[in-house]
């Protein structure tokens, strides 16, 4: 009996540290991503990004967009604000019905929206705010053309076949078909039931 509760034990012990060493991992990765992301650095990014995300839309076009938005273009400009490092968190591994490996790594993200040839009034102020929140953002205007928002946000960790077995990652947006159609429904729906318990632990902080 003894040799067995120490085989069982020491077989237990081995899965705890394989699971601390994958969301070591996730952590690692998240905080690169989002450094990479604050330095602009899209094409790095994108090595970390899911492969099969490139199967519906091109590499470089979703580089050229990142790019877009936040290098400036004749309308705006967007500034990611830097981050907290101690702020992620990743939870615990999960595994699909499929094998596919999952988890999830969540951190306030902010960011500012510079606009370059449009100056907000109060009526105009309030209009922007309220598009803002309705995709789920707190927003405040810092001056009458400086937007600030911040979001808890939210990484989708995924470690499958068509990653070769390493962790990649996607950004959790239920509401972009592009995420829809490349995330199992089981996954998905751990996603959606882990994300809402985020936003309810996070207002039961703020009261």
């Amino acid at each position: 009996m003894k040799k067995l509760i120490s085989i069982f034990l020491f077989i237990f012990s081995g899965l705890l540290l394989a699971q601390s060493a994958d969301q070591k991992k996730i952590l690692e990765d998240s905080k690169k991503f989002m450094s990479l992301f604050e330095n602009k650095n899209y094409e790095g990014m994108m090595d970390l990004t899911h492969p099969a995300i490139f199967e519906k839309i091109d590499r470089k076009i979703l580089t050229d967009t990142f790019n877009k938005m936040f290098e400036g273009n004749d309308e705006f400009k967007m500034e990611l604000l830097s981050s907290n490092n101690d702020v992620f968190n990743v939870s615990d591994i999960f595994t699909a019905q499929d094998n596919t490996k999952y988890a999830f790594s969540s951190y306030p993200m902010k960011m500012k929206m510079i606009f370059l040839k449009e100056k907000f009034d109060e009526e105009k102020q309030k209009m922007m705010i309220g598009m803002m929140e309705a995709q789920g953002m707190n927003a405040k205007f810092i001056n009458d053309t400086t937007l600030e928002m911040s979001k808890l946000s939210m990484i989708l960790a995924l470690n499958d076949k068509t990653t070769g077995n390493t962790w990649k990652y996607l950004n959790y947006d239920e509401a972009n078909p592009l995420y829809i159609s490349i995330v199992p429904v089981e996954v998905m729906k751990k996603a959606k039931e882990y994300y809402a318990n985020l936003l309810i632990k996070q207002k039961e902080n703020a009261n």
